[in-house]
Formats: structure tokens, C-alpha cells, sequence
């Protein structure tokens, strides 16, 4: 077989999934919301803070679908909490920050295990030891010599206290982050905390956007941030200046009342599709080349999606606005695919994290997550080709257990990753579907995956989801 030219292949076939211009975009929600689409009556239309979104550039309308469901980061993590459950509804809390290989260093379509993130509540740390992944931390949970449930970081906290010129162990909290190798990483504090950037002491306000320059870390050969600098985060926009970009966009909220103030950065992105941006002094001696940021604050309820371009605007999509402008009623949600409570009421949700990247969406999600003996599973599915084949395993059962994974080595967009020993169990139709298994007469955990052919004609597997059955 020819890999290098499956591959191209496969990334064509992503790509053309796209407008010439703009970005697919991943994203999370502040609160519960449904997809527009309604995902064909599954549970893949609820959504959660811990779900990480996608959201296609095309076709008009746009329409979100869950990426990441949080039960996938579930199996990933195996029982963190040691509580001899895999089943943790609330695990992470919120998903606050996302980081996208493909917009950070121009790879291909991302995944589950190469997508980063920083939860709002610690990953437990009974299976990835050490420190685990924390509120001031963006990482991801990635299977390495150690075995599955392990922690990959980005950036650890005490690199960023560093940059802060904080005591390294300071409990911080990364509310927003956006990253380009050239242009440094980004970042906003969920609360205010007293520090000693690059200018001296200051009170840093949850709504400033700060700035780890280029010129201050040393990036690991992964593509992480390693050694950083003291004293060396830029504050690039102050909370004063992130409420003029919010009044100046003259967009509304749910209600559609005019918003004049951001309350709390709540997420960050670089527009690589511009290529204004403006320069600010850095204490490293190299001025910083500040890009057009993406951005949403706790005010903007609707989901509204604004740009630092030309003082603050509602950004413009491949498809349209990514918010209401004043005097033309409430943000509704719709314009990110999501269902509004009605058609005068935004959704309540603000963009609580973002990353522009390329999409390409497969997954699995257990109806009900734990079930008595004697009932059948349900697992429902959204397959990209014609039809996919649902796949079983069993899994270790107990305290402090994570469920074992192999590479995925047939796929180049999907899963990366499938659990050893499969037991092929049935097929689903392509799109929108559910798999019901035979009755299970045992107690045991159980992940179920599905496997696809794409119309590019590459392998492809699905997030994985558990059962529990006690």
C-alpha cells in the first residue's frame, strides 16, 4: 500500500469538505444545549460542557454536531477517581480552553487524542499519577509506555505561573487559550489575580488576554511548550479594552439586548485567515506581533462569536454572522447549529472555548451508560460512510482501571485508537443510527466502537462509549 499517498488522498478528501477560505470550528458550551439538526433523535443531539462540539464551514446553514462526546474522554481516562466507576457525567467539569493541532502547527485533521484541553474541575489521578490534568494546565489524556489514562501537557501550570512571575504552585484556572507557533499562546484567567508580568506588578483582571511570546519558550520536539521565561507574559488587551471590542461589535445577547461589556474573556482563537493584527512591546527585547484574536465573553449568552478586527466586530462566517447585530433581535444559538429555547430567546450558553481547525466527525455514544443485567445495550451512532460495522470489547472491571487501547493503524482521520479484543457484533446503516445489542446476562463493562469505510476510501473508527452493566 502506498501510505504516503492514502494520506494525501484522505487529507483532500477532508479539505474538500471546506470552503476556499475560513476554518471548521470546534467549541464547547457554558450550559446543557441541543443541536439544531436534532442528530436523527439521538442522544448525540444533547449536548454538555464536557462535549467538545464541531462545527462545519459548510454546507449553509451550519450545523453542529457533538465531536468529542464526554463519554469518549470517559473511556480515555478509564476510572481517574477511583470509585469503580466508569461512568463520571461531570468528569472535567467544563471543557474551558481548546488548543487545535491543525490551526497550531498546520497538521492534519485532528482527534480526540491530539486535540488539547483545560477542564474546569481536575482530571482525578489515580490512573495518570504525577499531578494530573489540572484547571491551569492545557493537555489531553493520550495512551504512551505507561499504558492508557495518561496525561500529555501542553503547557503545565507552573510554566505559566512562571511566565506571570506567580509562586509556581499558585492555583490558576485557564479560562481561554489560543496558540500559533509563530505568534505565542494566549490565554485568559477564569478570576483575578495579582502578578508580575512583563511590566511589573498588576492586577490581572479575568477579562485581560495575556500573551506567552514566542521569544519566551523553548517549544519540545512534540510541539509543546517546555522551559519558559519569568516575568514574561504580555497583557495584550485589558479587560477595559476586550469591553470596547465587545460595545463596538454592536451585537446582542439571548434577550437581544445591546452588549456593552465582556464580564470574563471566556474563549480565544487566532484568525489565521487575516493578516492584520497590530504590535505591542515585550520585555524580551523582540516586539510582539499581536494576530486578529476570536473571542466570546461571559456576556455574550446566544453563543455570538466576535473578532478583535477593526476595533470589534461580529465575526463573519463562510455562511454568516456569527451574531445578531443590535436592533435586529436576541443571538439566538442557530447560528452555531444549536436549538434556541424559541425563536424570540437565544440559547443560554456562552462559546465557553474555541479552536478553528478541519473536520471530520464519527461517533459513538451509549444511550444509558450503566444498565442492570439482563437489559440490552443501546449505543448510538453517527457514521460518516455508507454503513459501519459495531465492534464490543471487554473491559477490566474494578477500582482504579482503564480499559487497554491499541493503535488504530487502517485510519488517518478517525479514532486513532481501537480496544483489543474486538468482537464484531452487527452494522449500522451510515448517517444517524442505533445499535441494540443482544440481552447481556453478566455483570461487566463493555466499549463498543464502530469502523467505517469513507468515500475516500480510507478505514476509519469511532469514538468509543462504555456500558457498564451491574
Amino acid at each position: 500500500m502506498n501510505t504516503s499517498k492514502l494520506l494525501s488522498v484522505a487529507v483532500l478528501f477532508a479539505a474538500s469538505h471546506l470552503p476556499a477560505q475560513g476554518f471548521d470550528f470546534l467549541f464547547t458550551t457554558s450550559q446543557n444545549e441541543r443541536t439544531l439538526s436534532g442528530s436523527g433523535g439521538t442522544v448525540l443531539r444533547d449536548l454538555h460542557p464536557n462535549d467538545i462540539v464541531g462545527l462545519p464551514g459548510f454546507p449553509c446553514p451550519r450545523l453542529a454536531e457533538k465531536w468529542v462526546p464526554r463519554s469518549a474522554l470517559m473511556t480515555m481516562a478509564g476510572d481517574e477517581d477511583n470509585d469503580n466507576n466508569y461512568w463520571e457525567p461531570n468528569l472535567m467539569g467544563s471543557i474551558d480552553a481548546l488548543l487545535s493541532s491543525f490551526g497550531a502547527a498546520g497538521s492534519t485533521v485532528p482527534n480526540a487524542r491530539t486535540i488539547w484541553y483545560s477542564p474546569s474541575v481536575p482530571l482525578g489521578t489515580t490512573i495518570s499519577g504525577g499531578a494530573g490534568l489540572r484547571p491551569g494546565d492545557i493537555g489531553r489524556i493520550v495512551r504512551n509506555t505507561a499504558g492508557d489514562g495518561r496525561v500529555q501537557y501542553f503547557i503545565r501550570m507552573e510554566s505559566i505561573n512562571q511566565a506571570l512571575g506567580l509562586p509556581l504552585t499558585t492555583p490558576i484556572d485557564v479560562d481561554a487559550a489560543a496558540f500559533g507557533p509563530n505568534h505565542g499562546l494566549y490565554l485568559s484567567l477564569d478570576t483575578d489575580i495579582v502578578c508580575s508580568p512583563c511590566g511589573g506588578p498588576t492586577l490581572l483582571r479575568d477579562g485581560d488576554v495575556f500573551c506567552i511570546p514566542p521569544a519566551a519558550y523553548t517549544l519540545s520536539a512534540a510541539g509543546t511548550i517546555g522551559g519558559v521565561l519569568p516575568n514574561s507574559a504580555v497583557v495584550v488587551y485589558t479587560e477595559a479594552q476586550m469591553d470596547a471590542f465587545v460595545a463596538n461589535a454592536l451585537v446582542t445577547n439571548r434577550f437581544g439586548v445591546c452588549v456593552s461589556t465582556a464580564i470574563d474573556t471566556e474563549s480565544l482563537d487566532i484568525d489565521f485567515t487575516s493578516t492584520a493584527g497590530t504590535v505591542v512591546p515585550t520585555c524580551l527585547g523582540v516586539p510582539l506581533f499581536v494576530p486578529t484574536l476570536l473571542f466570546s465573553t461571559e456576556s455574550l449568552t446566544g453563543g455570538a462569536i466576535l473578532t478583535t478586527a477593526a476595533g470589534g466586530q461580529i465575526h463573519t462566517s463562510t455562511c454568516a454572522a456569527l451574531g445578531t447585530s443590535c436592533g435586529s433581535g436576541p443571538t439566538l444559538g442557530n447560528q452555531l447549529g444549536l436549538l434556541p429555547p424559541s425563536a424570540s430567546t437565544g440559547i443560554p450558553s456562552y462559546v465557553n472555548a474555541l479552536a478553528s481547525t478541519r473536520l471530520f466527525t464519527y461517533t459513538a455514544e451509549s444511550v444509558v451508560h450503566q444498565i442492570p443485567i439482563g437489559t440490552a445495550a443501546q449505543i448510538d451512532f453517527n457514521t460518516p460512510g455508507f454503513m459501519g460495522w459495531v465492534f464490543l470489547t471487554f473491559a477490566p472491571m474494578g477500582p482504579g482501571v482503564v480499559a487497554p487501547s491499541s493503535p488504530f493503524v487502517w485510519g488517518l482521520l478517525g479514532h486513532p485508537d481501537y480496544y483489543l479484543a474486538p468482537n464484531f457484533m452487527n452494522t449500522v446503516p451510515g448517517g444517524f443510527a442505533t445499535y441494540t445489542s443482544p440481552v447481556i446476562p453478566f455483570a461487566c463493562d463493555l466499549v463498543f466502537q464502530g469502523v467505517t469505510i469513507t468515500s475516500a476510501g480510507t478505514i476509519e473508527a469511532s469514538t468509543p462509549t462504555m456500558i457498564e452493566v451491574f
